[in-house]
């Protein structure tokens, strides 16, 4: 691109935290910046839009220069209210990310910082979701470079309508990065429990916890982080599976009674 391209960044884990600032810092070497990001973590919101509540805007700055609109709404309504109101025009593309905690397998259906990047999609916006693979957060330095390379193939390549970037970056030094995977989202669940606790006051109250089951098939997001690889896999919003639309026809719905 000959002008230097305008880039939106978002998040959910909130304008204020580690990984939206280390996003903000790699991509000055790329383009114009504007952040747009909620203004409380807004973690495993998926892709819920603000409707009965007004969505206030205010800016926000912080060190080195870093300044952005922080949004009392959520992470699609952040890059909704960017690209058609904040913005003189759309940006070129969107960035979401640098999230705390890897979006692979199920989680991706959860993840706030992966519908970001799919509601820039929608807009017809070329959108990436970046993570890094621990959940306290770790060193960023890995995702920056990455996110880097990342954004800059998609500039150069564009992306098909529909599709967006869904980037997983394991918590390990740059060097000890084995290479780029292209993957398919795996089957990796979070196994859940809730522990049952009680108050001060008495009452009790649940708390979620578990963990990760990774899918241990080779050509998968999951194990491609597990085995040190940073994994790219292209998302589409269109959730029709197709190869039952003829089972399903054969039911003859319309021979039923109501």
């Amino acid at each position: 691109m000959k002008n230097r391209p305008k880039i939106l960044i978002t998040n959910d884990d909130g304008i204020f935290a580690p990984g939206i600032y280390a996003l903000w810092r790699a991509m000055q070497e790329i383009g114009d910046v504007i952040v747009v990001a909620p203004d409380t973590e807004k973690s495993a919101v998926g892709h819920a839009i603000t409707i009965t509540d007004p969505i206030r805007v205010q800016k926000v700055h912080r060190e080195n220069g870093f300044e952005g609109f922080a949004v009392k709404g959520t992470p699609a309504d952040c890059v909704k209210i960017a690209g058609r109101s904040l913005m003189k025009s759309p940006p070129d593309i969107v960035v979401s990310g640098i999230n705390s905690g890897a979006n692979v397998g199920s989680n991706i259906i959860y993840s706030g910082t992966v519908s970001a990047a799919t509601e820039g999609t929608i807009l017809g916006i070329p959108s990436v979701a970046i993570s890094l693979n621990s959940i306290k957060g770790g060193d960023m330095t890995t995702s920056q470079k990455v996110a880097v390379v990342v954004v800059n193939k998609i500039l150069e390549n564009g992306l098909p309508s529909g599709i967006l970037l869904n980037v997983n970056v394991p918590n390990i030094p740059a060097e000890s990065i084995k290479g780029y995977k292209i993957t398919r989202q795996g089957k990796s669940v979070f196994k859940d429990r809730f522990e049952k606790r009680e108050d001060p006051r008495g009452k009790f109250y649940y708390w979620m916890r578990g963990e990760t089951i990774n899918d241990t098939n080779s050509d998968t997001d999951g194990f491609a982080i597990q085995n040190d690889y940073v994994s790219i896999t292209p998302i589409h919003y269109q959730l029709t599976e197709e190869s039952f639309i003829k089972t399903l026809e054969s039911w003859n719905f319309s021979g039923s009674t109501t």
